[in-house]
């Protein structure tokens, strides 16, 4: 039995996630859905594939996740069900997929020609026939081309000594999710010294965790801890300048303390000792 995932713009203050719900029980006796995120901003695709990119290959193969964002049949824009790196997505053909996963081909693809009207009826069915065990082929007409999305990727000079970056996520606590990963950092600085440039704010030392800020060779009672501002690579391997225990609902997150949005610039610069 698959596991069904959603992911949308839809907020939790209105009905939408539960009536999109309430559809799949309707057409299967015991799913099991599990919501990855209802709080992407609206109509941002590149949120939703950073989101679902961080954890969808942690479901098991065969699971089917929609993707609730812009998902809208235009005569502009198709919906899409496509079987890509054995998962099974339900998406608009608006870009999704090439920014989820920019280097793979979906190994099938069809534009839905479900008869319902209604673009998340049509969703719900597909996800039902899917989760059932049919064929890609029996709900749709094959998508020969799809839209692509040009990836932001950082950049390299020619000296060797400077990635340049941008903001990629902002997540719920306000850190800062850049597009620079640790694979590349640790290519391009070949363990030499750095420092982080993200407005007016400078960073010399990546940690592990977040907790490696706090000092606990000291009484608690004389510790620093929150507001301390740390750079780490988190568990996807992007690089993120947070705060530690840092809230945003109080002005606190870093994305506010740093002044940073998203795809604003990061630079990282690696000294080569003289």
């Amino acid at each position: 039995m698959s596991i069904i995932t959603l992911t949308t713009d839809f907020g939790l203050k209105d009905a939408y996630v539960a009536a999109l719900k309430a559809q799949l029980y309707q057409q299967l006796k015991t799913p099991q859905i599990v919501d990855i995120s209802h709080s992407i901003d609206p109509f941002h695709i590149g949120q939703a594939a950073y989101v679902v990119r961080s954890v969808y290959r942690s479901f098991p193969e065969g699971s089917i996740h929609f993707i609730g964002v812009d998902f809208n049949q235009t005569p502009e824009q198709n919906v899409l069900a496509a079987q890509l790196n054995d998962h099974f997505f339900i998406c608009a053909d608006n870009g999704f997929l090439s920014l989820l996963e920019p280097e793979l081909i979906p190994s099938q693809c069809v534009k839905l020609t479900l008869s319902q009207p209604n673009s998340n009826e049509k969703a719900v069915e597909a996800i039902a026939h899917l989760h059932r065990g049919g064929a890609l082929s029996v709900i749709g007409t094959p998508a020969k081309t799809l839209t692509k999305l040009v990836q932001h990727v950082p950049t390299i000079n020619t000296q060797q000594n400077e990635i340049q970056g941008r903001v990629l996520h902002i997540d719920g606590f306000g850190n800062v999710i850049t597009n620079i990963t640790k694979k590349l950092f640790d290519k391009v600085g070949q363990s030499r010294a750095f420092v982080i440039s993200a407005r007016n704010h400078n960073f010399k030392r990546v940690y592990a965790d977040y907790h490696e800020v706090v000092r606990y060779d000291l009484p608690k009672e004389n510790r620093q801890e929150a507001g301390k501002e740390l750079a780490l690579f988190n568990q996807q391997g992007y690089l993120e300048l947070a705060i530690y225990k840092g809230n945003p609902s109080y002005g606190g997150g870093a994305s506010t303390l740093f002044g940073l949005s998203y795809l604003d610039p990061i630079r990282i610069t690696f000294i080569t000792e003289g």
